[in-house]
């Protein structure tokens, strides 16, 4: 009996659900030989002896495979589709359970926060964001704050998280949602459906993101494509690009 050929790209999508290398090995070898056992198991994905069974058990944990308990026992893997949406499932559940705990924590922590010494000092004006996820986990958090008004210009009202009903899980109904830019049919469709604005112009922002008039990101990127969002809710610093904005909406998206 030899090693299988692991496809690495499976065990890298299965890395998605949480799996590590071991398991995701260990899954794809019992999807092949069907039912065996721990040692054939070893043997087929390449996992040494003693870390198999570690695998093992967190493959059945999160709903991949069964335990049969003959002598040895043996394993059988369930399905992928019926596994992966199961174990979705199962990361939905731990991460309210996670997100119910963290949310506790909010008083405690803010009751052993410091108290600052110089009595003027307000925080940092500005805030930088580095890298795509961290700007659009930035931009929800605004889109979804936002009361009354919302601009934004560039290519997604997300950044670079597409629409398909995501832009109206955030936004709040009765919110004015105006846009310009060069955004996708999805995303031009979904404005409307918010009873929201667009007009269609080349903008000289790469993302600009507006909240309430008192919030503002900024997305540049460097020599190195590296994305970079600037937030702000300093009023003086926000004034200039709402007064940009406001222009470009009047004159069908183009700034003078």
């Amino acid at each position: 009996m030899s090693k299988v050929s692991i496809d690495e790209t499976f065990v890298k999508l299965l890395n998605q659900y949480g799996l590590t290398s071991y398991e995701a090995k260990a899954y794809y070898a019992l999807l092949i030989l069907g039912e065996s056992t721990a040692t054939n198991i070893a043997k087929w994905a390449g996992i040494p002896q003693q870390r198999v069974y570690d695998a093992l058990s967190a493959l059945e944990r999160k709903g991949f495979i069964q335990t049969k308990h003959t002598n040895p026992k043996k394993f059988l893997p369930f399905n992928p589709r019926k596994a992966l949406e199961n174990r979705i499932k199962q990361l939905k559940f731990e991460f309210e359970l996670k997100e119910q705990e963290l949310k506790k924590l909010i008083p405690i922590i803010e009751e052993k926060v410091p108290e600052v010494k110089d009595k003027n000092y307000t925080g940092s004006q500005v805030m930088i964001f580095e890298g795509n996820e961290a700007i659009v986990s930035k931009a929800i958090d605004m889109l979804s704050s936002a009361e009354k008004i919302i601009k934004v210009s560039g290519v997604k009202p997300l950044y670079v998280l597409g629409c398909k009903g995501s832009l109206g899980k955030y936004v709040k109904r009765g919110v004015k949602l105006f846009a310009i830019g060069k955004f996708d049919k999805e995303c031009i469709e979904e404005i409307k459906n918010l009873n929201g604005e667009f007009k269609e112009a080349d903008v000289s922002f790469r993302y600009q993101l507006i909240v309430d008039n008192k919030k503002l990101l900024m997305v540049y990127v460097d020599n190195d494509n590296m994305s970079y969002g600037f937030y702000t809710e300093n009023p003086l610093l926000i004034e200039p690009y709402i007064f940009y904005f406001d222009k470009a909406w009047e004159n069908g998206g183009e700034a003078t």
